[in-house]
């Protein structure tokens, strides 16, 4: 038997680092003497879950990500907290007598054998990301001691009887919950009756608690006081941010209220500290896309944008691409709104709204900083756009997000911002399109066959029939592993306009949209739709939700 490949090899081999990458990474452990994957991660080389699927490999062993995956209560129980929190390690579920634990130590004997007579069941390891094995324990056994829910509809009972609660309390149960249950968006709704807590989990909304509306000013009260906004105006919009601290993890919410018939509505949106930076494939793109998205990448000059809704993954994407850009070579420079990953050997800033530091001034002072590649985190007005397309045309990569429903919809709307034809047709690379779906819970779901006719009917292209002559898909069912909706985490389906000579002739003469998508069409761009539905035909996902997220 052939001996394990060394770390360093395996994340080479993956496309997760580089040569150059490695030497420096090796100059760096005569001065600082710690293993190598380390090291790599601490220079953001490679991320910690690509540290993870490397060692998966390593060791014939299924990687999971602790972000698309809930443990069960019964796993949870069969494992002391301290000994889950001193061993790195993660109850998942029980399978009969199996139970699988995630771990990053798959070496360490004295735990193997405590689990076995600890929990009388054969152990199957699993790999994770160490750091989300650490998190995850405290989230999910301060869960089993002190149960949010529960605890919550405790107070909404008091309060619905008269007596005083801690309203302090009461938002913190409702943020904690939101982690806990991988909320994006947290929204407090005041109806006739009752004050409405709705989660936003994987882009679908969830209604939550009914809490009496009698304690809805006070809780508004509240969040505007650690949003810092103003108690006393209650007539129009405020937006404003807190930082919120969990179990040791830090979180930055963006507040928003607006004023209803029923008082204030509020919005408060996750941001957290420790997001997960992943590689292209694991986000859901195929390799025929990864490769034009490389290919792109490596352009010395020109723009790349990457469009969509809000919260359809546009900076995740971008960030993601942009690793591919190494930064021993090339000066790459940021300006976001705020800075959600981190990279070593990238110059990174922050929009200051107070110091006047916005997307466009920080663009102009880019210009004197010798850059190769410039990413402005999103376009949002005319002036922004044109320095970013005169960069371009002048020598440099410039990378951006931009809010619209599709690529070639992207063409009209920097017009309407003023951009000249010539100048989009000539500065534009590429336009990265993308939604988010949901995932079918690889632990439940269930194949079921269809004919042809009933995927035509779906929509599907004739051709994506051909590819994927199995008229196979899977549905959703539900288990305790996915808090029984069915899904688990979510991927990308994107569309990307590849700005040929075609195209940016089309452009500048000024045709309209529907004539540069058909000529793209026929050049080979699979849509949005088209891309949703080889998701479904590979069984990833279902055609409910790309009808959910593509019209």
């Amino acid at each position: 038997m052939l001996p394990p490949k060394p770390i360093g090899q395996l994340l080479k081999e993956l496309g997760f680092i580089t040569d150059e990458q490695i030497d420096v990474a090796l100059d760096v452990q005569k001065v600082n003497p710690k293993f190598l994957g380390e090291i790599l991660q601490e220079l953001d080389f490679v991320t910690a879950n690509e540290i993870a699927e490397a060692t998966a490999i390593q060791n014939n062993l299924d990687f999971v990500d602790l972000d698309s995956i809930t443990p069960t209560l019964e796993a949870l129980a069969l494992v002391p907290e301290n000994m889950a929190q001193v061993r790195f390690i993660l109850p998942l579920y029980v399978d009969g007598d199996v139970l699988t634990i995630a771990t990053q130590d798959v070496n360490d004997l004295m735990t193997l054998d405590y689990l076995r007579k600890e929990t009388r069941k054969q152990i199957r390891f699993v790999i994770a990301d160490k750091s989300k094995i650490s998190r995850f324990a405290q989230i999910y056994y301060h869960q089993l001691s002190n149960p949010i829910e529960a605890e919550i509809r405790t107070l909404a009972k008091k309060a619905a009887e008269h007596f005083p609660i801690d309203i302090v309390r009461l938002v913190d149960l409702i943020i904690n919950n939101a982690i806990k249950d991988r909320t994006t968006d947290i929204h407090l709704t005041p109806e006739g009756a009752a004050t409405h807590v709705f989660y936003r989990i994987d882009g679908v909304m969830r209604h939550y608690y009914s809490i009496p509306i009698d304690l809805h000013g006070q809780i508004v009260a509240r969040i505007k006081i650690i949003s810092e906004l103003d108690i006393s105006e209650q007539r129009k919009p405020q937006d404003g941010a807190f930082t919120y601290e969990f179990l040791h993890d830090k979180f930055d919410l963006r507040v928003s209220s607006m004023p209803t018939n029923f008082g204030e509505n509020i919005v408060m949106r996750l941001l957290g500290r420790n997001s997960s930076m992943f590689s292209l494939a694991h986000l859901g793109f195929s390799p025929s896309n990864i490769s034009k998205i490389e290919h792109y990448f490596s352009k010395p000059y020109g723009v790349i944008l990457v469009v969509g809704p809000t919260g359809s993954g546009k900076t995740t994407t971008l960030y993601s691409a942009l690793r591919k850009i190494n930064p021993l070579e090339k000066n790459v420079l940021t300006v976001e709104d705020p800075i959600e990953y981190r990279f070593s050997f990238v110059k990174q800033t922050q929009v200051n709204r107070k110091a006047g530091y916005m997307f466009d001034t920080a663009l102009r002072s880019f210009m004197r900083q010798d850059p190769d590649v410039m990413l402005v985190g999103e376009i949002r007005d005319s002036e922004t756009a044109e320095l970013a397309i005169r960069a371009s045309i002048t020598g440099h990569l410039v990378l951006s997000t931009l809010h619209t429903n599709d690529a070639v919809g992207t063409i009209p709307r920097l017009g309407d911002l003023g951009i000249p034809p010539y100048l989009i047709g000539s500065g534009l690379l590429a336009i990265i399109a993308q939604r988010l779906v949901r995932k079918l819970c690889p632990y439940c779901k269930v194949p079921k066959e269809i004919l042809e006719e009933d995927l035509l009917r779906h929509g599907v292209h004739p051709l994506l029939l051909q590819t994927y002559p199995t008229h196979q898909i899977f549905e959703s069912v539900g288990c305790e592993r996915c808090q029984n909706t069915g899904y688990s985490g979510r991927m990308a389906i994107i569309e990307i306009l590849e700005v040929n000579d075609e195209i940016e002739s089309l452009i500048v003469a000024g045709a309209t949209s529907q004539a540069i998508q058909k000529t793209a069409r026929e050049n080979g761009m699979l849509s949005l739709r088209d891309d949703g539905h080889i998701k479904v035909l590979q069984g990833h996902s279902t055609f409910s939700e790309v009808n959910r997220v593509v019209l």
